[in-house]
C-alpha cells in the first residue's frame, strides 16, 4: 500500500496535518509521500501562489476578508469556481505521477489539491482520495469537490457540510489530524528545564502561527507592565525573521524568550499555564489535546473566525478583541482554578487526540 499525501504551502497548519498522517503511517509501516501537486508543474507559481497568500494575509487582512465573503457568496451559484478552473491545469501531471508511482490512496489537506483531485477523478473515476478539513468550518468551494470521503474536525459540523450539499454518508467527523507529540504531556517542571525558563514562575505562551501573523507588540508591553518579573513569556514568531528580529531588539533586556520557527512547540506548550494564539486549525487542536487555557486573538479574517467561535461556543477557549480583554482574561486564567479546569473539560469533550489514529486506522481498513 503507498498513499499520497497532498497539501500546499499557504500556511502551515496544510502541512502540519499531512506530516501527522504521514507519521502515524510510518508507525503502521505503511509507505508514503508528500508533495505540493502544483509544484510537479510549476516550482514558480507555487511559490507566488503562497508568497501572494502570505502578503495579503500579512499587509492587507481587510482584502483577504473580502474575498473570503465574496467566495463564501459564489458557493451559493452552485457553478464550478474560477478556483477549480485554474487548479485543474495541474491534473494532467499530477495523474500521471500517480500512476507512475502506483499510488492507492491520496489524501489531501488543503483545498487546492482536492480540486486537482476531483478534476482527475471526472475522467477517471478509479481514482482514490480524502479530502480532510483543517479549519472548524466548510470553507468555501469545498463544496465543488468529490472525494471518496471527508475528514471533518466534528460531528457538530456535519449540518454545516450537509448544507452545502456535501453527501452526509462521506463524512468522517474524526477531527483534525495533530502529530502523535501533541498527544503526550511533559510535566512543567522537566518541560521549563528543557526550555531554560524559570520554573517558579507562570508562563504565557504567545503563538503568530508559522507565517508570524498580527501585531502583537502592544499587547506583550502591557503585560509586561502588569505582571513585571513575576511570569515568564515566550513568544514564537513562526517563519517571520523580520518580527523576530525586532521583537529581540525590543526585549532584549526584558524577561521574554522570543524563538522563529520550531520543532519544539510542544515542549513550549507543556511548560505554559496560557497560550495567547491566532486561532489556526491545527494550532487550535494542538492546545486543546495539551490541556493548556486558550486565548485567541489576532484571527486571520475568514475560517480563523470560524475556528474561534467554534471553540467559544463551546467554552473551550477565551476570544480577544483588544490588549484590554486579552489582560482581562489573563487574570481570570491565571487566578480561578475553576474557570481553567471547566475550560479544560470542555476541550476534552469537543476534540478528538486520537483523529489521526482514526485517520490511518479507517485508510488501512478501507484501502489497503
Amino acid at each position: 500500500m503507498k498513499v499520497l499525501l497532498l497539501s500546499c504551502s499557504t500556511g502551515g497548519g496544510h502541512d502540519s496535518a499531512a506530516k501527522a498522517i504521514g507519521e502515524k503511517l510510518t508507525e503502521k509501516n505503511i509507505e508514503w509521500v508528500m508533495l505540493d501537486p502544483i509544484k510537479l508543474s510549476s516550482e514558480s507559481f507555487s511559490k507566488k501562489v503562497n508568497n501572494l497568500y502570505i502578503n495579503v494575509v500579512n499587509n492587507n487582512p481587510n482584502l483577504f476578508k473580502g474575498a473570503y465573503k465574496l467566495a463564501e457568496m459564489y458557493g451559493t451559484l452552485k457553478i464550478k469556481s474560477p478556483i477549480y478552473a485554474i487548479n485543474k491545469i495541474f491534473a494532467k501531471n499530477l495523474k500521471q505521477y500517480i500512476e507512475d508511482n502506483n499510488i492507492n490512496i491520496a489524501i489531501a489537506t488543503h483545498l487546492y489539491p482536492a480540486e486537482i483531485l476531483t478534476s482527475i477523478k471526472k475522467k477517471d473515476p478509479n481514482i482514490h482520495f480524502i479530502a480532510v478539513a483543517t479549519d472548524y468550518t466548510s470553507i468555501p468551494f469545498w463544496e465543488e469537490t468529490n472525494p471518496d470521503y471527508f475528514v471533518i474536525p466534528s460531528k457538530d459540523l456535519i449540518n454545516e457540510f450537509t448544507n452545502k450539499g456535501i453527501d452526509k454518508n462521506k463524512l468522517l467527523p474524526f477531527g483534525i489530524p495533530i502529530s502523535p507529540k501533541f498527544c503526550s504531556k511533559l510535566s512543567k517542571p522537566v518541560a521549563r528545564k528543557i526550555v531554560n525558563i524559570n520554573n517558579r514562575k507562570k508562563t504565557i505562551l504567545i503563538m503568530t502561527g508559522s507565517m508570524g501573523f498580527g501585531n502583537i507588540e502592544s499587547t506583550v508591553d502591557k503585560i509586561l507592565e502588569k505582571y513585571t518579573s513575576t511570569i515568564n513569556v515566550i513568544i514564537i514568531c513562526g517563519n517571520n525573521k523580520d518580527m523576530k528580529d525586532k521583537l529581540e531588539s525590543k526585549y532584549k533586556n526584558a524577561n521574554v524568550i522570543i524563538k522563529g520557527f520550531t520543532n519544539d512547540v510542544s515542549t513550549f506548550m507543556d511548560a505554559s499555564d496560557i497560550i495567547l494564539t491566532k486561532p489556526g486549525g491545527l494550532t487550535s487542536t494542538e492546545t486543546a489535546v495539551k490541556n493548556i487555557a486558550t486565548i485567541f486573538t489576532n484571527p486571520i479574517p475568514g475560517c480563523e473566525n470560524h475556528n474561534a467561535n467554534f471553540f467559544e461556543e463551546r467554552k473551550m477557549a477565551y476570544v480577544s478583541t483588544s490588549d484590554e480583554l486579552s489582560l482581562k482574561y489573563i487574570d481570570i486564567l491565571l487566578n480561578n482554578k475553576d474557570t481553567v479546569k471547566d475550560m479544560k473539560k470542555n476541550q476534552t469533550k469537543y476534540i478528538n487526540k486520537n483523529s489521526t489514529d482514526d485517520i490511518v486506522e479507517f485508510v488501512i481498513k478501507n484501502y489497503n
